[in-house]
């Protein structure tokens, strides 16, 4: 009796082992794990030229790519769990996507099931961990934007049954405008009192400096209107800033209408020195 009393406790031993995190992983903050579940793998890095998805996984030119992607840098966080017995990959994703919500996060993408592409693909390739290869209906991708952090999420169900979710987030340094425009960054333009404030101010500073206002507009339309609407919308700018004080010569518009150069936002406006 004793025996089989040492042999139950070493297999529960076992078994809590088992379920534990690896060493040095933990949570990243304002984010919980699913209940019950525990990380298999993860990693803190310097991300450089990161590749963040905003599309499905399909053939193009005979190669399996993604619709839409952005390659950003920053500080990445990466980690996968795996998720307790008898629970879904999409209940594990909507799990933490209701934190996100919740914390007023914007979705800057989301697929599901077969519309996300190969799953084999999204594990081999795009998060390079094995694990994360499953059966292609049981997918949940998704990309949310909270600050300065890409969030990203991916759940599946493996052909053994077994669930896991991954989650990566990216947080790139954010520069304010007058830095921006002192290095000759393009930022992009809020069209805020302090926004408008910063740029007299740049100017006032750097007289020899001209400001180019660059809006684009991704919205449903023909090349044509969407080019309308961003010219718009850059003339506006240029005529709040004369109003304020800035020498005209000083502002030059360029419209690029559906031509975006942040393929996460319809409309947005970009604003560089020369």
């Amino acid at each position: 009796m004793r025996a089989l009393w040492i042999v139950m406790i070493v297999l529960v031993a076992i078994r809590v082992h088992a379920a534990s995190d690896i060493s040095g992983a933990k949570d990243f903050p304002n984010l919980k794990r699913f209940p019950g579940s525990y990380i298999v793998q993860f990693k803190q890095e310097k991300g450089s030229d990161y590749r963040l998805i905003l599309g499905g996984l399909q053939k193009i030119d005979g190669q399996l790519r993604p619709e839409k992607e952005q390659r950003l840098d920053g500080t990445l966080t990466r980690m996968t769990y795996r998720i307790p017995e008898n629970h879904s990959a999409k209940e594990s994703f909507r799990y933490l996507v209701e934190q996100l919500e919740t914390q007023g996060a914007d979705i800057l993408f989301e697929c599901f099931g077969r519309d996300c592409g190969s799953s084999n693909q999204w594990a081999n390739n795009i998060f390079k961990y094995s694990r994360l290869y499953g059966v292609d209906s049981t997918q949940s991708y998704a990309v949310y934007k909270l600050g300065n952090q890409n969030i990203i999420i991916y759940a599946v169900r493996r052909g053994n049954k077994r669930v896991y979710l991954r989650l990566e987030v990216l947080e790139v340094e954010q520069i304010d405008l007058p830095t921006a425009l002192g290095q000759g960054i393009a930022a992009e333009f809020k069209g805020q009192a302090e926004d408008f404030d910063q740029l007299v101010s740049f100017l006032a500073k750097n007289p020899d400096k001209v400001i180019w206002i660059v809006p684009q507009n991704g919205e449903p339309g023909t090349r044509e209107e969407q080019l309308k609407r961003s010219a718009e919308q850059g003339r506006l700018i240029k005529q709040r800033l004369i109003e304020i004080g800035v020498t005209p010569e000083l502002i030059r518009v360029y419209p690029l209408g559906g031509f975006v150069m942040n393929p996460q936002q319809a409309e947005s406006v970009f604003i560089y020195s020369d």
